[in-house]
């Protein structure tokens, strides 16, 4: 039986937009059907049924893709078992840093397809794709490569007396990594990095609504690793990830997605105590102060919440202005979101492609449409998406909103779309308390050229990450994690490859026994 995983329909663009589509689609997708990953070989599911992977821009089917069951996930578990009990965990650190490394070096030289894959699938700008998701996938692999044969594998207890105390980290075995539609391609590294240099097997189940890239990248580390080391388990969440994240002889879990997903994540790993790790959403607060550089602070603000097309966890979508350049802050801001292209995700030029598909939009038309019923102005945007050519593709245009009360919805929650809310301010103290005023704390921004402000304020952020006259910079590998409801644990750093491995202490006694009585 064939299913597409969630409600699509076929979108109304043109002949033209449809042809580049395919033709774009006939040169990365590899095959019509795809199986899962399981020990080294494509295999079907158990109950032998299909999803679909569409096109965000045409709506058009690119390929059937295995939509999985418990049995698949029992039968990627077994593989990823064999694999760390046998070959791949027999390896040294310094083997599995050249497995990591060879994994870059072929990366490197599919980035165009996997970058296409992108664009084709979630609707993200290509250049995006190509010059930002694909160089942190490649410098992942790459990181965690210097990290699996540099860092230190324990330490020595002091003790003074005749014994000897040390520690030694190991892998946990198996690891059940799930991932977001968001960044498809890219999150494949942030959980693939440090669990294999840490020595773990994986079972990796990517977003039903964007699997080719994660199946691509995939399938470079099944042909540089040992079978099974890496298993690809495709489907739902409420099938394939239900059964990861309560099975028995999975050793470690990692999500990145949304807050529902993670509670889900936890109440499942509950029953058998399994470790987690989750990297889930955001409110993130973006804030200039009067003396910050204006320019810098516009397009680092278009950068906070219309890269992706504010399809990111991080977006800094709350906006606070200092209200002395709070009017030439948004008469200049509106005049730059307009300047921005909208349009198809594969052309060079365009800045914002669609959204995910057309259920995400009419999410996000109903965050705006609440927000103006709540007294919100819309400063520019609007729900309105695109003519011509892609009129009926799922485009909501960067939109900016001006009079949001602290506690309107669209003020509180997640968009996860390119709206961003603006507030203005006066008083340092007042500022600091509505930007922690959420229950997310994931990112924030500050824009100041005073660096005692800069540092002070962001000691006082209640945040995983503090960008100062920056932001969306995660090409360094500093860890990246949340506060608060936005998530446990870190990805991208050395604090990585600690999530990913447990400490076993040994006590050497090198004299007597001590006696009972």
């Amino acid at each position: 039986m064939q299913e597409q995983f969630y409600d699509r329909t076929r979108y109304e663009v043109s002949d033209a937009v449809r042809e580049r589509h395919r033709a774009a689609a006939e040169t990365v997708v590899s095959r019509e059907r795809y199986g899962h990953l399981i020990d080294g070989e494509w295999i079907d599911a158990a109950a032998g049924e299909d999803g679909v992977a569409i096109d965000a821009t045409t709506g058009a089917e690119l390929a059937t893709v295995q939509s999985g069951t418990p049995e698949d996930v029992d039968r990627a578990v077994e593989a990823a078992r064999a694999a760390v009990e046998g070959s791949w965990g027999q390896l040294t650190p310094r083997q599995r840093a050249d497995r990591l490394g060879e994994i870059a070096d072929r990366l490197a030289d599919r980035t165009t397809e996997i970058a296409k894959l992108d664009s084709l699938e979630t609707g993200k700008p290509n250049l995006h794709a190509l010059f930002v998701d694909c160089e942190v996938l490649i410098e992942q692999f790459r990181h965690f490569a210097a990290l699996a044969r540099s860092t230190d594998d324990g330490r020595v207890v002091p003790t003074g007396d005749e014994k000897r105390v040390f520690t030694h980290r190991e892998p946990y075995g198996v690891v059940g990594a799930i991932s977001a539609w968001n960044f498809p391609a890219m999150f494949v590294a942030w959980k693939l990095g440090p669990a294999l240099a840490a020595g773990n097997a994986v079972v990796f189940k990517p977003s039903e609504r964007a699997t080719l890239s994660s199946l691509a990248v995939a399938r470079i580390c099944d042909r540089v690793l040992p079978p099974g080391t890496v298993n690809v388990v495709t489907g739902t969440g409420d099938a394939v990830g239900a059964a990861m994240t309560s099975h028995e002889g999975i050793d470690k879990l990692s999500l990145t997605g949304s807050r529902a997903a993670g509670v889900a994540t936890l109440e499942n790993a509950a029953q058998t105590i399994t470790p987690t790790s989750l990297e889930l959403g955001g409110k993130s607060p973006n804030i200039v102060f009067p003396d910050a550089d204006l320019e810098q602070a516009i397009e680092g603000t278009l950068v906070s919440i219309f890269f992706n097309s504010g399809q990111q966890c991080t977006a800094g979508s709350r906006l606070y202005l200092h209200e002395d350049i709070a009017a030439e802050f948004i008469e200049r801001l509106r005049d730059a979101v307009d300047g921005l292209t909208v349009g198809d995700p594969l052309a060079p030029a365009t800045d914002i492609g669609p959204m995910i598909d057309h259920a995400h939009r009419e999410r996000v038309r109903d965050f705006v449409e609440t927000a103006v019923a709540e007294g919100a102005t819309i400063a520019t945007g609007g729900t309105d998406g695109v003519e011509g050519e892609l009129e009926g593709a799922p485009f909501v245009r960067p939109t900016v909103l001006t009079d949001v009360g602290d506690d309107d919805r669209i003020g509180c929650e997640e968009v996860f779309g390119p709206v961003l809310s603006v507030f203005e301010w006066r008083d340092r103290e007042n500022v600091r308390r509505r930007a922690n005023d959420t229950s997310y704390g994931l990112a924030a921004g500050v824009w100041t050229e005073d660096l005692r402000t800069a540092h002070e304020f962001a000691a006082e952020l209640e945040a995983g990450t503090v960008w100062i006259n920056t932001y969306n910079d995660l090409f360094d590998p500093a860890p990246h994690g949340g506060y608060k409801e936005s998530g446990t644990g870190r990805e991208l750093a050395e604090e990585a490859l600690a999530e990913y491995s447990q400490v076993k202490t040994v006590k050497v006694n090198l004299g007597g026994v001590p006696k009972m009585g």
